[in-house]
């Protein structure tokens, strides 16, 4: 049977990450093919018109769950939102579920693993896009905070149950575990899931043994804004290095600063988050010019020196770190990334040992010496357009309806 709906699950309905941005273009993408989409989330900006005028939303407005003012109902809400499941019951019972896809992008910020529970009971079929590690790991990133390193621990293991990773405290761990432990057996999510899209191969690496042998998968990278640069000398103004995301603790903000302070470079940052106003007071040679939506960064790509990736977790992708390579912007991206998988070393851009300071210097002293000899290289710059993007999508909604 044909398909005729398409209904996106997000939590925001406005960029908030890359998996919103992602989910966002997916529904635009597919609205102009001529489709009928529906955009389901749990916060809006109302301010905010990021998604076609043609989609038809339907929003919880509850926002994020432990940023509600009333505690108890945000931690019910973050564990099993009723509300977001019966609004989506609302919207799923005027569906045929023989002609409709439902795209799961985002859960774990407001709408909670209940949706999952509808969809199962109406029998629709679900695709989840991995953007990040919540089917398995409680804090969505297998990352030991307070040892700021990488977890290797089986997810839900006693001895994962009993450390304490989590970047407040212990209390917020077992929360979370409580959280993860309703979505696999309540919702089994991992065990009902038929249907999966990866953004790279170490994220599918970690999580497939969480999943079912007879889960269907696809690798489908995620899209970038910005047409192809012909590569070109460097710009003059081309005097800084380039930070761009979350300014948290397992982004490695701290050790772009660190690096950079020590060899007297001028270094810029672009975000916002709870690391940020630390980060700002102790380095007073990097400028922090806070959170800035996507036209306002094109400016700084394009002049940038270089962008550095500094990240201390696997990340799902690193889509910063394409975008910068689409300006002919060389990356320097720690090797434990998913983001590695864009770099061809010595070509456009080099790879650094996470959470290493020494190691950092020397391969941006590199870049200091050798900048022009990097070039955008890619062999096949139609892989990340938006329009292969959707040809894959809608392939792969075609193979399983």
């Amino acid at each position: 049977m044909k398909i005729k709906n398409i209904v996106i699950i997000n939590d925001f309905n406005y960029v908030q990450g890359g998996a919103s941005k992602v989910a966002i273009d997916s529904a635009n993408l597919l609205v102009k093919k001529g489709y009928k989409v529906y955009f389901f989330s749990g916060d809006s900006k109302t301010e905010v018109k990021e998604l076609d005028a043609s989609i038809i939303q339907v929003c919880t407005n509850q926002g994020e769950a432990l940023k509600d003012k009333n505690k108890l109902r945000g931690a019910l809400n973050g564990i099993y939102n009723q509300k977001a499941k019966k609004e989506l019951n609302k919207l799923l019972a005027y569906l045929d579920p023989k002609n409709t896809i439902v795209h799961v992008h985002g859960w774990t910020k407001c709408l909670s693993s209940s949706i999952f529970s509808v969809a199962f009971q109406k029998k629709f079929k679900i695709i989840l896009t991995l953007h990040e590690y919540f089917t398995a790991c409680p804090n969505g990133g297998f990352f030991q905070y307070p040892q700021d390193q990488i977890c290797h621990l089986k997810a839900l293991s006693m001895k994962c149950i009993c450390k304490n990773c989590d970047s407040r405290n212990y209390f917020f761990k077992l929360y979370r575990v409580l959280r993860q432990l309703v979505q696999n057996n309540i919702v089994k999510l991992t065990k009902k899931i038929s249907y999966v899209i990866y953004i790279s191969d170490l994220s599918w690496k970690i999580l497939k043994p969480y999943f079912n042998t007879d889960i269907v998968a696809a690798k489908i990278e995620n899209p970038v804004d910005y047409k192809f640069s012909i590569p070109s000398e460097k710009m003059e103004s081309s005097n800084y290095y380039l930070y761009v995301g979350r300014v948290a603790k397992e982004k490695g903000v701290d050790l772009f600063c660190e690096a950079l302070s020590k060899l007297s470079l001028k270094g810029i940052v672009i975000g916002d988050g709870e690391e940020k106003d630390i980060l700002q007071k102790k380095y007073k040679n990097i400028e922090f010019l806070g959170w800035k939506n996507h036209s306002e960064i094109i400016p700084y790509l394009k002049s940038a020196k270089a962008l550095i990736f500094p990240s201390k977790w696997y990340e799902g992708a690193g889509l910063t770190v394409l975008e910068a390579l689409t300006f002919n912007i060389p990356c320097i991206v720690s090797d434990p990334t998913a983001a590695c998988e864009f770099i061809e070393e010595g070509k456009n851009g080099l790879r650094f040992k996470t959470g290493n300071l020494l190691d950092l210097c020397d391969k941006i002293k590199i870049m200091e010496k050798e900048s022009k000899q990097f070039k955008n290289f890619f062999t096949d710059p139609n892989r990340w357009s938006k329009e292969f993007y959707l040809q894959q999508l809608v392939n792969f909604f075609e193979k399983i309806i």
